[in-house]
């Protein structure tokens, strides 16, 4: 039987310590805040730094592509995100949605440093330029992780960032992102230290333990 939910952390090789520590702890939030679930790390597939940092959204679907193991939702987020509430509840209003991000950047309204290399997406893609930021934090159906993970290894698209392939390819998909109306209040790229607790959900980013 197909599961529910599986939630998948984004995580890499890695030396330092407390960012070892820290993604120890942000995953074990994940663990107490949703009992049953099954998470599961996944590992960056590349070896270089910077490719690593800008291919997440590769390493999630080379492990789609890989495994027999389905749900019928993914989570997605960052090592460097801690977690004080269950997803279900955290995703309600939105559950059913096929895509759904923290924010969405569009090239005809906002000024994002990556539509800077929107004309290097292939031809066909280029019309349907769109990002998601940051790329944590994010609810995508069974459907959708099948439909992108057909396209996203296709050769044009190499060398991109993930929240613009991710948020292009889905578009042109005819799989809109959406975004969560709760995400604002707790989520975002800027360290904010202390994160505000009043609002529960997901705490991003959260590089060291003793920010919180």
């Amino acid at each position: 039987m197909m599961k529910e939910l599986i939630i998948l952390i984004c995580w890499h090789q890695e030396g330092d310590k407390e960012k070892i520590l820290a993604f120890e702890e942000n995953r074990k939030s994940f663990e107490d805040y949703n009992p049953g679930i099954e998470i599961i790390t996944v590992m960056n597939i590349m070896s270089e730094p910077r490719d690593a940092w800008l291919s997440t959204d590769l390493s999630v679907f080379n492990w789609y592509s890989n495994t027999e193991n389905r749900a019928e939702r993914y989570v997605i987020v960052e090592w460097d995100c801690w977690c004080d509430c269950d997803m279900k509840s955290y995703f309600s209003r939105v559950w059913d949605c096929e895509l759904v991000v923290p924010s969405i950047k569009y090239p005809e309204r906002d000024d994002w440093v990556w539509f800077k290399t929107v004309h290097q997406l292939p031809d066909k893609a280029r019309p349907f330029a769109v990002g998601v930021t940051p790329f944590c934090g994010i609810l995508i159906s069974e459907r959708a992780m099948s439909a992108i993970s057909q396209e996203i290894f296709k050769e044009g698209y190499r060398g991109l960032n993930s929240e613009l392939r991710l948020g292009t390819i889905a578009t042109m998909l005819d799989l809109d992102p959406v975004v969560n109306p709760v995400y604002n209040r707790s989520i975002g790229w800027r360290f904010v230290s202390p994160f505000d607790l009043k609002y529960k959900g997901l705490h991003h980013p959260r590089k060291k333990i003793t920010e919180n």
